[in-house]
């Protein structure tokens, strides 16, 4: 019987969180807000400071942005651009282009930060830059 060390059975673990990550992000992408629900714990803490409350109040003022972002720019693209993780703690990279084929009306890029607990995340944080025109560093912020 072949043993497994500590070292792999980390891997495994954020290897499982990664995914449950990646998972979320692909509901948010087509639009299926309060599924990804499934994923945080019932009391999971939140640190978005202009959402009062807990993760379903978040996802209730992205699902009212979405409906305010996704009339106006009709192709509009958000992608999972990266997915790292670190013990109980993933962090992803998120892009959202009004229109990826005029970049010049800008966009959103986010950083997210899960904190896991077995597979449920009970913490979460988020941090979003504005895509302006003509940022001087066309490397952008990530």
């Amino acid at each position: 019987m072949e043993r497994t060390s500590s070292s792999d059975f980390l891997k495994q673990k954020e290897m499982n969180h990664k995914e449950i990550v990646s998972e979320y992000f692909k509901l948010i992408e087509s639009g299926k807000f309060k599924e990804g629900l499934k994923f945080f714990s019932p009391n999971c803490k939140t640190h978005n400071p202009f959402v009062l409350g807990n993760m379903e109040v978040l996802v209730d003022a992205m699902i009212a942005a979405n409906k305010d972002f996704g009339p106006k720019y009709p192709d509009a693209k958000f992608e999972l651009k990266q997915v790292l993780a670190d013990g109980d703690f993933v962090a992803a990279y998120t892009l959202l282009m009004a229109s990826p084929a005029k970049p010049e009306e800008g966009g959103l890029r986010q950083m997210h930060l899960f904190r896991f607990k077995k597979d449920k995340i009970v913490e979460y944080w988020d941090v979003t830059q504005q895509i302006m025109p003509n940022m001087p560093n066309a490397a952008g912020a990530f």
